[in-house]
């Protein structure tokens, strides 16, 4: 009978060094990456509270100055008002408020034209009312808007947020009286 002759294979069913290696090399660089991106979970997260804070405390002192405006001056635009938030567990927070008036360019910026730069095919009757028309509401414009800018600010991170709005001022009168 003839003996019949089978390869020797190697029945050890194990890992060889190389296999455990880049085994470990992937773990080891999907385990660096997940920590990474957590960690950037949790100071994106923690940014976003802080952010959320200061929003809500800058909105709360703009709906105080909308309910309750000051009275508007020409001194009124140079005060800029810093102080601390006086609410439990808010005191690490200061905010700002400063006052703006409405600044309206005159006609010529706005059409664009210069100074003295007429259109023959306008009369200067329709130009002068044109003109005084506009200048008068400038004028009441400027008188009756303004525009507050809150900031808060965390004392201990520097990080601040800035919420604007306008205000109309209503001890302000209009001037209807355009001379005609």
């Amino acid at each position: 009978m003839a003996k019949r002759i089978t390869p020797q294979f190697n029945n050890e069913r194990g890992f060889t060094l190389l296999e455990v290696l880049i085994a470990l090399s992937l773990f080891a660089v999907f385990t660096t990456v997940f920590i990474l991106s957590q960690a950037t979970n949790l100071n994106n997260s923690s940014l976003m509270a802080e952010d959320v804070t200061l929003h809500n405390l800058a909105e709360m002192k703009m709906n105080e100055i909308q309910l309750d405006p000051p009275k508007f001056t020409n001194a009124t635009e140079n005060e800029t008002e810093t102080k601390a938030f006086e609410i439990e567990g808010y005191e690490k927070y200061k905010y700002t408020i400063e006052y703006k008036k409405l600044e309206v360019p005159n006609l010529n910026e706005l059409t664009g034209k210069e100074e003295g730069e007429d259109n023959p095919n306008e009369d200067s009757r329709n130009k002068a009312i044109q003109k005084m028309v506009f200048e008068k509401l400038k004028e009441n414009m400027e008188k009756m808007i303004w525009q507050v800018r809150v900031t808060t600010t965390n004392t201990e991170t520097n990080y601040a947020y800035e919420i604007t709005s306008w205000i109309t001022n209503k001890e302000a009168r209009i001037d209807t009286q355009f001379g005609f």
